[in-house]
């Protein structure tokens, strides 16, 4: 499939050259990730209707992703050098 945005604002456009380069790809292939990441979550509608349609998370659930949120949270700022670091 081929997607044609027209009139798309000169900021956004050198913005997306900027981000695309730094990741040394071309504008392109730096678009293409960018709608597939877009297209893999749930859309605000989705994300609405999936939580109108589920059950309330207990307490044992909640604590056991926010612990697997901060070791995400946590591998993330390894990464990146960041540790011992707080906002």
């Amino acid at each position: 499939m081929d997607v044609n945005v027209k009139n798309l604002e000169p900021d956004v456009v050198a913005r997306l050259a900027e981000q695309a380069a730094a990741e040394g790809m071309s504008q392109q292939e730096w678009v293409r990730q960018v709608l597939r990441r877009t297209a893999a979550r749930f859309s605000p509608a989705e994300l609405l209707a999936q939580r109108e349609s589920s059950e309330p998370m207990s307490d044992a659930d909640f604590a056991r992703l926010r612990k697997k949120a901060a070791a995400r949270h946590k591998a993330a700022a390894d990464r990146l050098g960041a540790t011992g670091r707080r906002r």
